[in-house]
């Protein structure tokens, strides 16, 4: 074995441990490393550098050791890796991009797809022709689809406030709004949100619920 080699290996197997002290994966990585040819270990070096493989640490729930941020953070303090920094906020046309004068910690986190994504569960009006009255949005044979709070969600994490407002406002059920919608719509093929908002007359279901809620002698400020 190479001395590169055994660096390598002893650097691995050292801050799994460092991590989490008498983990189950140290000795798992130790006999593969030491299983491998030399050819197959420099692959496997390339993978990891460039991301294509990774190393992993299971720790399991009820275990004498546990996972530690202050442990997190001296290994990652020795290693030279900073988990927080400072991020351009990216402007629009009436502010100006900026640094955030404090930083923030980036870290790469799994996802999973919403469900809600997927192409058998979305749902378009054929019309809109048929307006439930209570929520201002077309309904019967022409329903279309729902957004939900995840989608939501995913929606504001990725910046999208001008896709909220369309879907939750002008497509919502504002009745005068979503016209004005659709009128630009069919005259120039495209619309404006600013031009829109002269229009605007409020989200009906907002307005049947603050009925509902008045009607049940419940005060409220919708």
């Amino acid at each position: 074995m190479s001395g590169n080699r055994q660096k390598a290996t002893a650097f691995i197997l050292e801050s799994l441990e460092a991590i989490l002290p008498g983990n189950a994966d140290t000795p798992r990585y130790k006999k593969y490393l030491e299983s491998l040819s030399d050819e197959a270990f420099d692959a496997y070096m390339k993978d990891i550098k460039n991301g294509d493989k990774w190393l992993t640490l299971t720790a399991p729930n009820f275990a004498k050791t546990k996972l530690s941020l202050e442990r997190n953070f001296e290994v990652a303090k020795k290693l030279g890796i900073s988990f927080f920094h400072h991020l351009w906020i990216k402007g629009d046309e009436d502010t100006p991009s900026y640094l955030t004068p404090i930083k923030y910690m980036v870290v790469k986190l799994p996802f999973r797809l919403a469900s809600q994504r997927l192409a058998k569960k979305m749902s378009i009006p054929k019309n809109q022709r048929v307006i439930n009255t209570l929520t201002g949005q077309p309904t019967g044979d022409s329903k279309g689809a729902s957004i939900s709070y995840p989608e939501l969600r995913v929606c504001a994490a990725m910046g999208l406030e001008n896709t909220m407002v369309e879907l939750m406002k002008y497509r919502g059920g504002d009745v005068r709004g979503g016209a004005a919608l659709n009128a630009s719509l069919m005259r120039t093929g495209h619309a404006n949100m600013k031009t829109l908002s002269h229009f605007a007359s409020g989200v009906q279901s907002t307005a049947t619920l603050k009925t509902f809620l008045t009607s049940a002698m419940l005060k409220n400020t919708l």
